[in-house]
């Protein structure tokens, strides 16, 4: 491994990246590290093994020209992906929002964390997911679902049957 400044790259693991935060008070320490210990193994050998998220944002940022900043977020995106605070489904919007990246560069990114990153866990990452999404999941399913439309009836031939469709 070449040499690598680990008190750079730690600035971008989603386990340290609010590491000052997190140990602040004895209560916000005991919620990340249940969040922690309550992770499938798989993913939470995964999650602790930063150093190599950490390599994953930094080359994100290389490539798409991101600030310090915008990779420290990057690192709590996949924080709370990973502790599924919010859904999978949103990581564009996500994305969007708190690094401050237009739509097409959002689903880059998005891309690039669940096809590289993610492939080892993605599978138990969806289940998680959609366990606790499932009402989430089910609305999105009625939503992409059209709207049943009345059938449309011929024109009326009796004359004794007035058409107020042709009134209107």
């Amino acid at each position: 491994m070449p040499n690598v400044d680990l008190k750079e790259l730690n600035q971008y693991s989603p386990y340290y990246v609010d590491a000052k935060i997190t140990g602040s008070t004895l209560n916000n320490y005991e919620q990340f590290t249940n969040k922690v210990y309550n992770l499938p193994e798989n993913i939470k050998t995964f999650f602790l093994n930063s150093l190599k998220i950490a390599e994953f944002i930094k080359d994100t940022m290389v490539k798409n020209n991101l600030t310090e900043e915008s990779g420290k977020e990057l690192a709590r995106i996949i924080r709370d992906l990973l502790f599924a605070d919010f859904y999978l489904g949103d990581v564009v919007n996500q994305i969007g929002q708190r690094v401050g990246v237009d739509d097409q560069k959002a689903k880059i990114i998005a891309g690039l964390i669940i096809i590289e990153l993610f492939s080892p866990i993605l599978e138990d990452l969806k289940k998680i997911h959609t366990q606790k999404f499932a009402s989430a999941t089910k609305e999105q399913e009625v939503k992409d679902e059209p709207s049943p439309q009345p059938p449309i009836q011929p024109p009326v031939e009796d004359e004794s049957i007035i058409d107020l469709r042709s009134i209107l």
